[in-house]
């Protein structure tokens, strides 16, 4: 025996309804990445400012912790020491890291090129 459905029509709605729930949904989209976006930079802000043992920093640097502790003895990276333990913040480090940037030819040429028309001007 073959089984028979019925079937209703349901009422669609007018197209300008179906408009404005699209232009709802996209609202609704908007307002979560919005959220999303600043829920992750909130993380990542946290994450900088979170205190970092040296085995954490010899991953970012690439430094081994020997090479690690000499630059701390020579005050020569930012650190922080509390009851005997070594801390690090991530932005700091970055910063560091920034600080031994190498000039590019191109910048050595530049200045040079400045150096030498200020030195032209100031013989005049």
């Amino acid at each position: 025996m073959v089984e028979t459905y019925k079937i209703t029509t349901m009422e669609v709605p007018p197209f300008t309804q179906t408009q404005l729930d699209v232009i709802e949904i996209k609202h609704s989209n908007i307002k979560i990445l919005n959220y999303l976006h600043h829920w992750e930079k909130t993380k990542q802000e946290q994450e900088e400012e979170d205190p970092k043992n040296i085995d954490e920093i010899s991953l970012i640097t690439g430094y081994t912790k020997k090479t690690l502790y000499g630059y701390c003895q020579k005050n020569q990276i930012p650190h922080y020491k509390k009851n005997g333990r070594l801390f690090f913040f991530k932005s700091e480090i970055i910063e560091w890291i920034k600080e031994g940037k190498q000039k590019t030819l191109k910048e050595i040429h530049s200045d040079t090129d400045d150096f030498l028309t200020n030195k032209n001007k100031r013989l005049k």
